[in-house]
C-alpha cells in the first residue's frame, strides 16, 4: 500500500509527484520535507454559511446554456470572492480505468495546485465533484481503497479540501457505488483526521432523490456524522415538490409564483424529514439553484426576496440553513444569448446576505 502520509514532498522547489505519489523512494540520500504550501491546509466551514458555486474545468463551446446563453471561461483562482466554497467539475471515469480521476486541463500540476492555494489562502474551501449529468461513475467491492487512495493522490497532488458526491441518473445507483464510495470517503475522512484535517464529504443529489427508498439514501445514511453538508437541487425537475398538508396545495419546482414556499416548505420537510422525505439537519442544509436561466431548464428565482424571506421564515422557526449552493460560477460570469454580461449578479446577490462577501 502507498504510504500517503509521505506523498505531499518538495525538493529543491520542485514537486516530486510521480516517484513519490506511487511509492518509490528517494535514492542518492536526499531528505524530501513535507510541503507546506498554501494549498495545504484545509479551511474550515465549520459555523460559517457557504456559498456554494461549482467550477468548470473545461473550455466553454459557447452557446451552451439553455436559453442559448455562452458560459464563461474563468480560471480557478478567479471565482468570485462571493463563493467560499468552489466544487470543481468533475472526477469521472476515463473510459479505461474503473477508479474516476481528474486531471486540470491546460494547466500543469503545479500551475492548479496554485490556484487551488490562491482561494485556501482566502479561507475558501475547494472541493473535488465526483460525476456530473454525464459522468458515469461504476465502482465494484473491493474497490474502496483503491478509491480512497486516488482521492488522497488528488489532495495531495491539487490541494482539494474534499469531495463533492454529485453522482446523477444511473450513476448513483451503478455497480456497488452505494456501499463503497461511502467506505472509500471514510478512510479518507479518517485519514486527514489523523492529521488534525477536516476532508469535507458533501453531496449534491437531485432532491427527489432525498425520499425514503430512493436512491440517495444509502450514501446519507451511510455518512451520517461523516459528511459536512447535502445541498439538493432544486432545479431541473419540472412539477416534482411537495404536498403541504397545511395549505392543502401541491408545491412544484417550477411554480414561479409559489418560489418562497417551495423553497421553504422543501427546507423544512427535509430538516424535520416529513411529507416524503429524509431527514438533513438545518445545519448541514445548502439549497442548491441555478446562477441564471441559461443554468438551468427550470429552477431559476426570478425575484431574490423570495429567497430571504424563506430563509428569514426557516431562521425565526428556530432551523437556519448552511447556505446556498449554484450551478455555476461559470454561468454567473457568463453572458445571455445577447451578449449581455450576467455580471456575477447571482454571488453579488446572495453573498452579502450570507455574509460571504
Amino acid at each position: 500500500m502507498v504510504d500517503w502520509k509521505n506523498t505531499k514532498k518538495w525538493v529543491a522547489g520542485g514537486v516530486l509527484t510521480a516517484a513519490v505519489a506511487v511509492g518509490v523512494s528517494l535514492t542518492g540520500g536526499t531528505q524530501a520535507h513535507a510541503a507546506v504550501d498554501d494549498a495545504t491546509p484545509m479551511p474550515s466551514i465549520q459555523g460559517k454559511q457557504v456559498l456554494v458555486g461549482y467550477w468548470h474545468s473545461w473550455k466553454s463551446t459557447g452557446r451552451d446554456g439553455y436559453k442559448q446563453g455562452t458560459s464563461a471561461d474563468i480560471a480557478l483562482k478567479d471565482v468570485n470572492a462571493a463563493y467560499n466554497v468552489v466544487p470543481v467539475s468533475f472526477m469521472k471515469g476515463d473510459g479505461v480505468n474503473r477508479i474516476p480521476t481528474f486531471k486540470p486541463v491546460g494547466l500543469t500540476d503545479s500551475e492548479f495546485r496554485a490556484q487551488v492555494g490562491a482561494l485556501n489562502k482566502q479561507g475558501r474551501s475547494v472541493l473535488l465533484a465526483l460525476g456530473g449529468a454525464d459522468g458515469h461513475v461504476q465502482l465494484q467491492t473491493g474497490d474502496e481503497q483503491a478509491f480512497a487512495n486516488e482521492i488522497i493522490r488528488q489532495v495531495e497532488t491539487y490541494g482539494f479540501d474534499g469531495l463533492d458526491i454529485d453522482l446523477e441518473q444511473t450513476a448513483i445507483t451503478a455497480g456497488n457505488n452505494q456501499t463503497v464510495i461511502p467506505a472509500a470517503l471514510k478512510i479518507v475522512k479518517n485519514h486527514y483526521a489523523a492529521e488534525g484535517k477536516n476532508f469535507l464529504i458533501t453531496m449534491a443529489p437531485e432532491f427527489p432523490y432525498l425520499k425514503p427508498g430512493a436512491a440517495y439514501q444509502s450514501y446519507i445514511t451511510s455518512l451520517t456524522g461523516y459528511y459536512d453538508y447535502i445541498a439538493p437541487q432544486f432545479y431541473n425537475q419540472g412539477g416534482d415538490g411537495v404536498w403541504v398538508d397545511e395549505t392543502s396545495q401541491w408545491i412544484a419546482q417550477n411554480n414561479d409564483t409559489l418560489k418562497k414556499e417551495f423553497i421553504y416548505y422543501m427546507a423544512d420537510s427535509l430538516i424535520h424529514g416529513t411529507r416524503g422525505y429524509l431527514q438533513i439537519p438545518a445545519d448541514k442544509l445548502v439549497i442548491g439553484l441555478p446562477t441564471n436561466n441559461d443554468a438551468a431548464a427550470t429552477g431559476y428565482v426570478v425575484n431574490p426576496q423570495n429567497v430571504f424571506d424563506a430563509f428569514t421564515m426557516l431562521k425565526n422557526a428556530g432551523t437556519p440553513l448552511k447556505g446556498i449552493m449554484t450551478w455555476s460560477a461559470n454561468w454567473d460570469a457568463g453572458k445571455s444569448s445577447a451578449g449581455v454580461s450576467y455580471n456575477n449578479a447571482f454571488a453579488n446577490t446572495y453573498g452579502p446576505f450570507l455574509g460571504t462577501k
